[in-house]
């Protein structure tokens, strides 16, 4: 008898946790947006442990779980998530527009930071190491003469709306 209640017990537990591995993606969902916007990659960009090829996508900035803070890209034309991206510190905005911070070297970016004016935060992120800045902040169109240097360059963050509390 006791063998069976075990048994019956260690069988919930199991469907219990299948429950949640299965709805686990859904988990990861934004439940409350801070920030949202568009931006245009020129090249290919590495942005914590996703890859982001040249196009058009969006983001959203906000809070997942209890107090875990989110970054959500979307490919803009096909409207599916790519990735959510855990942010490393946060503190206080540097930056007097909305801006994605990237180290360039060579023919790709790594996004160092999310500077949002709107809200008043900045958010970094981690770059692979070997990686480092050698120039100083300057727009996408300059570093396109510089191939083959590591640069700082912002890439626009463009906001259609209010961030939604």
């Amino acid at each position: 008898m006791k063998n069976i209640r075990n048994l019956m017990i260690l069988s919930g537990l199991c469907l219990a946790l299948l429950a949640l591995a299965v709805t686990g993606a859904r988990a990861q969902a934004i439940s409350s947006t801070h920030f949202a916007g568009t931006f245009t990659l020129p090249l290919e960009t590495h942005w914590g442990a996703v890859t982001l090829p040249a196009g058009d996508y969006t983001l959203r900035y906000g809070v997942a779980f209890s107090s875990t803070y989110l970054v959500s890209v979307a490919d803009e034309a096909e409207g599916r998530t790519l990735g959510m991206i855990l942010p490393g510190a946060r503190d206080d905005v540097k930056a007097g527009k909305n801006v994605l911070n990237c180290v360039r070297e060579g023919n790709i970016l790594y996004v160092n930071a999310l500077e949002m004016p709107l809200i008043g935060e900045s958010v970094h992120f981690k770059i692979p190491h070997g990686v480092e800045v050698r120039s100083t902040i300057g727009p996408m169109k300059r570093a396109h003469n510089q191939i083959g240097k590591t640069n700082f360059v912002q890439v626009a963050v463009r906001t259609e709306r209010a961030p939604v509390k």
